[in-house]
């Protein structure tokens, strides 16, 4: 039996692997067939690697099935070998129940009439069962005498030398041991071991069948025992179980058969539908364009799950043509804002990110960065007669198109005020705070409004007349005391939220403040952006991490406790001006970094000049350095976009660049930009927007 079933597992596994040798080879050239994609590879890796789908789900279900098949076929088997055991046995008992009823009642005829002679040949009466190897005859009450016996142990078992019929004794008669077991003696027949025909034990393969011997008044005057061997019976079913055997195993086979071939069918169809839609992942991944991602379409039949999976594709690629579209709206948006700020050009039309204006007794000079949405970030310094110059610095609330259109209209009402210019008309410069209020106030957007301030400098004198709305703070670095101060104008509200009937009743409305920058001041003017720089905490894998340090909203260092990043802050920015313009040195200070310390990066300054140039690209290149991190894993593909001005500044003052920006590549869509790769940068919220004025 454990042969059979060892030989049939070896077949069923043999016929898995040859199954699962097929899958693998039609699954990879499945593989290899070309179109089904692009052949570059993309950010995201969507190679196969291993067994597919297809040929894990067909070797498990057959795995299944073969388990299912023995679980079913061996009980099956055991049944059907164990019924016809059970008949064979039955028959048996039968068929020795009535030779011991004719054996019973020939001895007890004999017995009556003391016919010796005619017991002894009783014994030889078992020709018409085969399975019965001898018969004994005994007499008594007990059933101790022995008459006759073909028992080839006889001599073991009386209590003389050789057999004496109506002499020879029994040591252990068949009476004593009945009625010991609670047997009555005269209920007939017994059999010794219990003889049944579904639990026989599998030793136990000789019995002792007994019948009284009852006289004619229906006492037992002794008893007919045989002895019946079992190894026949199974003998006679060997030959029934290797057909059933044979029999369960076609039908096995046939059905594992049959099943693997539906689960090969099924399997190698929903791999098939799966391979489409991967090949349709990775077109999509390689097509470039709104309308090449538009015109792109997977069709899939059925109404399963990958049929609906094959919809969402459809939805995604045409979420994504719509992204696409708006990301293109928006590129050509922000390259409209930055056509709106006085940035310099290369000899081929491209922009810088900075602004440059050297007047022999001023110099004007600014730095912008956008954000990675449109915002509302502005400013501007405009030549009014070669003495006065117009500037504004301008922060819209929000961000995308609405805050975009709210300062293309505050730049086109600030060149237009400024157009024909007279000086004469200093002390109105109110009027155009007032217009422009009036503008967004008549606007009605909910929560659009513009903070900004209105100078006019007179670069004789370093006269500065201001009008702010909402931002009130002016800050100048002070070329006699080698610091940076911060002047506080008269408060008023932000344009757009007040009407100007409103605005003139309370306190005098938008006013002029006048201020005077020294030789050798610096006139800082810079959006939020600057200040709310934010950097996030980062884990041990580089994933974002809450600082813990100290109870929620409690002061830690210069940042509160609880949150998830921190800000570059004012102070920062006040420590880089200072040690720019002092030609000092300075460290950045990032907390909460992967390893669990703090991170230092060093700056050198000694070299510098203190200018007002050097003061902006100071703070853009350390804003910079405040927002990109390293990691590990982190590839070619990871890359940070820096203008070269910023590079250059950093290759010569930031002491770890070579071990922090090692790596560089060209930017092949503007010739004013490099690629830092191997990095990566915080995502930036708000446009980086600075402002400077000099007076020599």
């Amino acid at each position: 039996m454990l042969g059979h079933v060892t030989a049939t597992a070896l077949f069923f596994a043999i016929l898995i692997a040859i199954v699962l040798y097929v899958a693998v080879r039609t699954e990879r050239r499945n593989r290899a067939r070309p179109g089904d994609g692009p052949s570059g590879r993309e950010d995201v890796d969507m190679e196969v690697r291993g067994l597919g789908l297809g040929s894990r789900l067909a070797v498990t279900t057959m795995a299944m099935l073969l388990v299912m098949v023995y679980v079913v076929s061996i009980p099956v088997y055991r049944m059907m070998v164990g019924a016809r055991k059970e008949t064979l046995l039955t028959e048996l008992w039968g068929r020795s129940s009535v030779l011991l009823e004719v054996l019973s009642e020939t001895a007890g005829a004999y017995l009556a009439e003391g016919d010796l002679e005619g017991l002894a040949l009783i014994p030889r009466w078992t020709a018409a069962v085969p399975e019965v190897s001898f018969v004994t005859v005994t007499g008594g009450d007990g059933g101790d005498v022995v008459w006759a016996s073909s028992d080839p142990d006889i001599l073991s078992k009386i209590d003389t030398r050789e057999l004496l019929p109506g002499v020879s004794r029994l040591r252990e008669p068949a009476g004593p041991r009945l009625v010991g077991a609670g047997l009555d003696p005269a209920a007939g027949p017994f059999s010794e071991p219990e003889f049944t025909f579904r639990h026989t034990p599998r030793r136990a393969k000789r019995f002792a069948f007994f019948q009284p011997i009852q006289s004619g008044d229906g006492r037992v005057i002794g008893f007919v025992e045989m002895g019946v061997y079992t190894g026949s019976i199974e003998e006679q079913a060997g030959p029934h179980a290797g057909t059933i055997r044979t029999r369960v195993f076609i039908v096995a086979f046939a059905a594992f058969a049959i099943s693997a071939a539906g689960v090969l069918v099924h399997s190698s169809v929903a791999a098939m539908r799966l391979r489409k839609l991967l090949a349709h992942a990775r077109l999509v991944m390689g097509t470039k364009g709104e309308r090449a991602l538009s015109r792109l379409e997977i069709r899939i039949g059925g109404r399963d799950e990958v049929a609906a999976l094959g919809n969402v594709f459809n939805g995604i690629t045409q979420r994504l043509a719509k992204n696409a579209m708006m990301a293109s709206s928006l590129s050509a948006g922000k390259k409209i804002q930055r056509k709106l700020l006085p940035l310099d050009t290369d000899r081929k039309g491209e922009m810088f990110d900075f602004s440059h204006r050297d007047t022999g007794t001023t110099v004007f000079f600014a730095y912008y960065e956008e954000a990675e949405e449109i915002s509302g970030d502005y400013f501007d310094y405009r030549n009014l007669d070669d003495r006065y110059y117009a500037i504004i610095k301008c922060d819209v609330a929000g961000s995308g198109i609405p805050a975009a259109l709210i300062t293309m209209q505050i730049s086109t009402m600030f060149r237009s005020y400024f157009w024909s210019w007279d000086p004469g008309r200093l002390e109105h410069m109110a009027e155009l705070v007032y217009m422009i209020n009036g503008f967004i106030e008549r606007m009605g957007a909910s929560k659009r409004f513009a903070a900004f301030t209105l100078c006019i400098y007179d670069s004789e004198t370093g006269e500065m007349n201001f009008c702010n709305a909402g931002d009130n703070i002016v800050r100048i670095f002070d070329a006699s005391q080698r610091r940076i101060r911060s002047v506080v104008l008269p408060e008023s509200p932000a344009a757009g939220i007040l009407g100007n009937e409103i605005i003139a009743s309370m306190g005098g409305g938008y006013r002029v403040h006048t201020l005077t920058l020294n030789h050798g001041d610096i006139l800082l003017l810079y959006t939020d952006g600057l200040e709310e720089s934010r950097r996030r905490y980062r884990g041990p894998v580089f994933d974002g991490a809450t600082c813990t340090t100290g109870a929620n909203r409690i002061p830690h260092g210069n940042y509160i406790a609880g949150q998830w990043g921190e800000e570059l802050g004012t102070r920062r920015i006040q420590e880089i001006i200072d040690a720019v313009a002092n030609c000092s040195a300075y460290r950045l200070h990032k907390w909460h970094t992967p390893d669990g310390k703090e991170e230092f990066l060093h700056f050198d300054f000694s070299s510098c000049r203190g200018g007002v140039e050097e003061v902006i690209i100071a703070l853009a290149a350390v804003e910079k350095m405040f927002r990109c991190y390293r990691g590990p894993g982190l590839t070619k593909g990871d890359r940070v976009l820096v203008d070269r001005e910023i590079d250059a500044f950093l290759r010569t003052h930031f002491l770890e660049y070579h071990s922090y920006l090692a790596y560089a590549e060209e930017y092949q869509g503007n010739s004013t930009h490099i690629y830092y790769t191997n990095l990566k940068e915080d995502y930036r919220y708000d446009d980086l927007a600075i402002l400077g004025v000099e007076r020599k």
